[in-house]
């Protein structure tokens, strides 16, 4: 229970703490201003086409920060850490075509953490499983 919770809070820390940078510079610089910047377009492969990268990077930061918090929560534990892992999953391919995934990148050591809290599930220490416990408890 103790290393999901550690697991599940560093997880969620990454993506909110992400996700807060990106948000942060949208909010400033305008909406749209991290899929127009250098860092996303730097990663951004050529074979993927304008109709699927656009709505990802506009999204990108936004998930980041719901999802994020969503797993330092315990919220909707399963459904954010699933999103992680899609997530992790498509930035290790866009890193792995821009030649800076190998010998080692933060992304080789969170995906596999997403995918065992999805596998895993809400844990006590969870928003999750008060709202279920609540749920379930008999009224008197």
């Amino acid at each position: 229970m103790i290393p999901l919770l550690l697991g599940r809070l560093a997880l969620g820390w990454y993506f909110l703490h992400a996700g807060w940078g990106k948000v942060s510079g949208e909010v400033s610089n305008g909406l749209g201003s991290f899929y127009r910047g250098d860092s996303y377009q730097r990663l951004e492969p050529g074979w993927l086409p304008a109709f699927l990268s656009a709505p990802y990077g506009y999204t990108l930061p936004w998930v980041e920060l719901i999802f994020g918090t969503g797993l330092l929560l315990g919220l909707f534990t399963r459904v954010s850490a699933a999103v992680a892992a899609l997530m992790l999953f498509t930035i290790g391919l866009a890193l792995l075509a821009a030649g800076d995934l190998f010998p080692r990148h933060h992304v080789l050591v969170f995906f596999p953490l997403a995918i065992i809290l999805w596998h895993a599930g809400p844990d006590r220490l969870t928003l999750d499983d008060i709202f279920r416990q609540r749920k379930t408890k008999p009224e008197n």
